[in-house]
């Protein structure tokens, strides 16, 4: 156990590390609290705490007659996390999650651009063409949003999804404090992504993407006196 670190810390580790080395999967069973007791050499308490923290962590839940089962993996609950620590500056907010999306969604560049099925790129056609007539937040913000679902929904990867989703809660919670960008301009940085897509161009498709995130989205609104 490391110095300062409290034992149900410990024990809640300890069954994390017992989880992967059985390979158990969503559905299995953990063992008793007996078994885990005399496993972690602890108190039903300690393993109770340690247990609970699983709980809170969506690692597992609680079954009567059953007794702990092993979830599915639950990326919405990344999301959460995600945006409740990240309450605070509006301005730091869409500046900061605006560049974790840029990262991630150029890093994932080939992973979409290869996975993208032709009924997905239909369907970025088709909201890119309804952005040209969109009102700002009111439209285009969800049509935005559906774009960049669609972009990525191939990789499937629910762990990018997670931290995707959680830049746009955090957009959404303060998105009326904020002045969008001209919306030709908006229009035409998806229209390029598309257009890459259709030529099969992975080059034009980098550079895109890479315009896509060139200029800043919104800007704070001058406050009300």
């Amino acid at each position: 156990m490391e110095k300062g670190q409290k034992l149900y810390q410990y024990v809640y580790n300890e069954i994390k590390d017992y989880i992967i080395k059985n390979n158990l999967q969503p559905g299995d069973v953990l063992p008793s609290e007996m078994e885990m007791m005399r496993m972690f050499g602890v108190s039903r308490n300690v393993l109770r705490e340690a247990t609970k923290a699983l709980e809170i962590m969506g690692v597992v839940s609680s079954r009567n007659g059953v007794g702990k089962i092993i979830n599915q993996f639950d990326s919405g609950f990344i999301s959460s996390c995600m945006f409740l620590n990240l309450l605070g500056s509006e301005t730091a907010i869409v500046v900061q999650s605006m560049q974790v999306r840029q990262v991630l969604e150029i890093g994932f560049a080939r992973a979409s651009f290869d996975s993208l099925s032709p009924e997905g790129l239909e369907k970025l056609k088709d909201l890119t063409e309804r952005m040209r007539t969109a009102e700002p937040f009111k439209d285009f913000y969800s049509l935005d949003e559906e774009f960049h679902h669609v972009l990525l929904s191939g990789i499937g990867n629910s762990v990018l999804s997670a931290f995707v989703d959680s830049t746009w809660a955090c957009n959404k919670f303060i998105k009326d404090k904020f002045i969008d960008e001209d919306l030709d301009v908006r229009y035409l940085k998806h229209a390029r992504i598309v257009e890459a897509l259709e030529r099969k161009d992975f080059e034009a498709y980098i550079k895109a993407l890479e315009f896509h995130f060139t200029e800043k989205y919104m800007w704070l609104k001058e406050p009300v006196s």
